[in-house]
């Protein structure tokens, strides 16, 4: 009886890693800029202009936090309280980050006070965005040792802090990016983008950062704020990592 040869192993296959959107640029990059048989290489313009398309765009920053101390508890911001709180912002931009900066997206979850005596005449809880340049004192955008986080039910460190750099707040216009739904007792999660079209990501400059204010206005308005992100989106620098 002839021998039956042992069945071959199974192939352990690699589980690739995980690339990100970088590694997926640097290898567009090297693929397009390549001959082939079939294909002569792009030309540099036309590779650019790949790169250039929003779905190539990385992360070069972000900062998040809750805004209260207690799990749950939001940042109240109401008409007895300034008009407007700086509840997050991102560290000073380099002159390398303007170059690549492409979009600025905001993240947070909000609601107002939950009921309304005048529905027709719309909300009066909603957020801004502005830029601004802080001394190093305020360098990890949660404000002068993370007292950002402790703004819940102590308004006198946020007065000092709009005081200490109003001139420089005062510099800067701020843009309504969003209003919290009206009357609504649940938080709702937003998401804003804005890119390189918007006048705010435009008119960044070295040494600015992004500010996201949370704003309401009138007798019993208030804006409840659970927690925010900013993040920050730009072109590939293809040197990074080289």
């Amino acid at each position: 009886m002839a021998h039956q040869p042992s069945p071959a192993p199974p192939i352990q296959l690699a589980v690739p890693t995980r690339w990100t959107t970088q590694d997926s640029n640097l290898a567009l990059l090297e693929c397009l800029s390549m001959a082939t048989p079939t294909r002569p290489a792009l030309p540099a313009e036309l590779i650019l202009q790949i790169l250039r398309h929003p779905t190539r765009w990385v992360r070069l920053y972000s900062i998040s936090h809750p805004p209260s101390v207690e799990a749950g508890k939001p940042i109240v911001v109401s008409v007895n309280k300034p008009t407007g709180i700086p509840i997050l912002y991102t560290r000073p931009f380099s002159a390398q980050e303007v170059a690549l900066l492409r979009q600025v997206v905001f993240t947070f979850r909000s609601r107002d006070q939950g009921f309304s005596s005048d529905p027709d005449q719309g909300s009066w809880s909603w957020f801004e965005a502005s830029l601004a340049q802080f001394p190093g004192t305020d360098e990890d955008g949660q404000g002068e040792l993370h007292n950002a986080a402790a703004w819940t039910g102590s308004y006198g460190w946020v007065g000092e802090w709009m005081e200490r750099h109003n001139k420089r707040l005062e510099k800067q216009p701020r843009y309504k990016i969003q209003t919290n739904r009206h009357a609504s007792m649940e938080p709702e999660e937003y998401t804003i983008e804005l890119t390189d079209e918007h006048e705010l990501v435009q008119r960044v400059q070295e040494g600015d950062r992004v500010v996201l204010w949370a704003c309401a206005c009138f007798p019993q308005w208030e804006n409840r704020v659970y927690e925010a992100k900013i993040t920050v989106l730009g072109m590939d620098d293809l040197t990074m990592g080289r």
